[in-house]
């Protein structure tokens, strides 16, 4: 039976730079641009899923201004519909610097992307779906966005699986225990799982957060595999070791593996290898593709 997935989040301009290291206050560095490319968690998911010719509905919202403009036209290309367009501002960007030993930093300069309204969502229907997936990005304490955001997931069915990445700046306060008890499955790394928990430990990170969801909780390890601990059982998926040339989307398209493998009635091992697989092919390319 085909199941019905909505990626629901945010589109904006990734804008990656690659630096030696990162510059100290007041001091003034070269950088090589890499690119300006349509990114961010939701879009993310949805090329890896489009890639492996997974059937699914893309809802970002698009502004109006030179970064809309790019984004639109990269759906329209995908045969993804503009389900949200809103003309207050323009999408935001990101400016990914990428250090010489691959670590990744990120200042993101906010867009229509963190305006949501409860008008942009009247008229999608939550109960239609039996995943959707969502970003700790779009439940940020500083912003109202989370509460649009919440009331749409709200109105899911009971047996929907929420699928959601608490991102590097994790889930509100306020949103968090609401939206751990939606029947989600986590997707996160482990510096995230460790940091919601204070946890030192993974495995007890990851048990604790899985007593809270009492859904499959999927930590990346990097290198190591993947973390998948269930009601009953933890387990690690080993990885294949590969070169990695950019690490930028890793994360969003281990998401995409795993949701794809566990639409399609895969196991929880067999959705964490796929997703291990996915990811394994996207590091080894410049930019979220696994081409």
């Amino acid at each position: 039976m085909v199941k019905n997935i909505l990626i629901l989040g945010s589109a904006v301009i990734d804008v990656i730079i690659d630096i030696e290291r990162l510059p100290k206050a007041g001091e003034d560095i070269t950088g090589l641009q890499k690119g300006m490319v349509v990114g961010g968690c939701a879009f993310n998911v949805s090329k890896i899923l489009d890639e492996l010719q997974v059937s699914h509905d893309l809802c970002v919202p698009v502004g109006r201004g030179l970064y809309a403009d790019k984004i639109r036209s990269t759906l329209q290309a995908g045969h993804h519909d503009v389900m949200i367009e809103d003309a207050r501002c323009d999408n935001g960007y990101c400016l990914s610097l990428v250090e010489a030993n691959g670590e990744r930093t990120f200042i993101t300069i906010d867009g229509i992307e963190t305006k949501w309204l409860d008008s942009w969502l009247a008229n999608i229907d939550a109960a239609a779906y039996d995943y959707i997936y969502a970003s700790g990005y779009g439940f940020q304490d500083s912003n109202n966005s989370g509460d649009v955001i919440l009331k749409f997931l709200r109105r899911k069915r009971p047996d929907c699986r929420l699928v959601l990445d608490p991102g590097p700046r994790l889930l509100g306060k306020r949103f968090q225990k609401e939206l751990l008890g939606m029947g989600t499955i986590l997707e996160l790394n482990e510096g995230e799982a460790k940091a919601m928990t204070g946890r030192t430990d993974v495995r007890e990170a990851a048990k604790e957060l899985q007593a809270a969801t009492k859904q499959p909780v999927i930590v990346t390890l990097g290198k190591q595999g993947t973390l998948c601990v269930n009601e009953n059982e933890a387990f690690l998926v080993p990885t294949k070791p590969v070169k990695a040339i950019d690490t930028i989307g890793a994360g969003d398209s281990h998401t995409a593996g795993f949701l794809a493998a566990l639409s399609n009635g895969k196991s929880l091992r067999e959705a964490c290898e796929e997703a291990n697989r996915v990811a394994a092919l996207v590091v080894q390319h410049v930019g979220c593709s696994l081409k």
